[in-house]
């Protein structure tokens, strides 16, 4: 049986699904999720439902991308963030199912979509791309920040809108934000 799913805003979530996504997230993550929700910001959130809880979670906030070593092209994207599944609800299909609603979105109303992961099988499986050049943080005064740690764990998608003279091998930034940057 498919899993319903959810798509709303941040304003738009109950206070209960809000509870049910952050004890997703601790424990898909195994960490406090302690004010989380004001460091990512809003965003539009998919959540996948199953035995009566929150069985997976992605969410896309927009975020600007910079392409390139000089000429910084800027594209809007839709950034992917809290992507979970509940570990006693693994491998049913639900996270594959948010992700490619999560995909689907962002092909209809982005020119890329990005995220950063340690997990890029589960991503290439569907569709997304390991960024191979380098990374940077692009500071508030715009210096660009060397993010050599980044390296090789950021992925794209690619949408109709998506420069057609993308280059995976080229450099990439990501405008700062505290705590996780990328």
């Amino acid at each position: 049986m498919t899993s319903p799913l959810r798509i709303a805003q941040t304003d738009q979530l109950l206070p209960a699904e809000v509870a049910q996504v952050t004890e997703l997230c601790e424990v898909a993550f195994e960490e406090s999720w302690d004010g989380a929700w004001e460091r990512v910001g809003p965003g539009l959130h998919v959540i996948a439902w199953a035995e009566g809880r929150a069985a997976a979670h992605a969410m896309i906030i927009d975020r600007r991308l910079y392409l390139g070593h000089e000429a910084d092209l800027a594209v809007d994207v839709g950034y992917v963030e809290w992507v979970a599944t509940h570990p006693e609800l693994q491998r049913r299909g639900h996270g594959s199912r948010v992700m490619r609603e999560i995909g689907r979105i962002i092909t209809d109303e982005y020119a890329l979509g990005a995220l950063a992961t340690g997990s890029r099988p589960f991503y290439e499986r569907l569709g997304w791309e390991t960024w191979r050049g380098p990374t940077f943080v692009r500071m508030l005064d715009g210096q660009r920040v060397r993010s050599a740690a980044e390296d090789g764990h950021i992925m794209v998608q690619r949408t109709p809108r998506t420069p057609a003279d993308l280059d995976l091998d080229g450099a990439i930034a990501v405008d700062w934000r505290a705590a996780e940057p990328w």
